[in-house]
């Protein structure tokens, strides 16, 4: 009985308090927001590597010594060289850009691929399927904001018959997949848990009540 009582009690307080329960829960709810917006998902596989590995080791020396950090290749296909020289110097505008290396580097458009060496030749130019290789090294890190702005941004400037490969595209990626599914997943897992519980309960609106809260 004096168990019945105290929960009886306390039940009380609860009813009569509850505006100030409500008040307390919309007060609480403000930090809640706030971390939730301050918070990002960390798509970068890099983060989770440690700092003995190669791959680091390799990355914080291009970032301190040489000032560069990630780098990306772009492959084009059926493009007139005139037309990818004007594209890259459009990339290298790009900002977080550092250098946009490809053929005209070591010769001049005009002449022949041809004549070139084999080695600057295979290099750059496939024949047999009519592309060519551009490689992008960016300034900032890999998995760095910074980088991922540059993609985007090189992706804007690309024609149709560009693709670009690397390290922090596949982030971008991953991050645009990851974002376009997660509200599926959501939207089954809740369909799925409000069939396990009406199975369970005896109460039609106890689920959704939970569900809700």
């Amino acid at each position: 009985m004096k168990g019945m009582k105290k929960k009886n009690r306390f039940g009380w307080a609860v009813v009569q308090s509850r505006f100030v329960i409500l008040i307390a829960a919309f007060i609480l709810l403000i930090p809640s927001v706030i971390g939730y917006l301050g918070t990002k998902t960390n798509y970068d596989m890099l983060s989770y590597l440690p700092d003995s590995f190669e791959t680091m080791k390799g990355q914080s020396i291009m970032e301190d010594e040489f000032g560069t950090g990630g780098f990306s290749f772009i492959m084009v296909q059926d493009m007139p060289f005139k037309d990818v020289a004007a594209m890259k110097k459009k990339m290298e505008k790009v900002d977080h850009v550092e250098k946009v290396l490809w053929y005209d580097d070591f010769a001049d458009i005009s002449i022949p691929v041809e004549v070139l060496p084999d080695k600057i030749k295979d290099a750059f130019y496939r024949e047999d399927k009519n592309e060519t290789l551009l490689m992008v090294v960016l300034k900032t890190g890999t998995s760095s904001d910074e980088s991922g702005d540059a993609i985007e941004a090189l992706r804007k400037i690309a024609k149709k018959q560009c693709f670009i490969s690397g390290m922090t595209a596949g982030l971008i990626d991953t991050k645009a997949l990851a974002d376009k599914e997660a509200p599926v997943y959501v939207i089954l897992a809740v369909i799925l848990c409000l069939i396990v519980l009406q199975l369970t309960m005896d109460s039609f609106m106890a689920p959704l009540l939970f569900l809700v809260s």
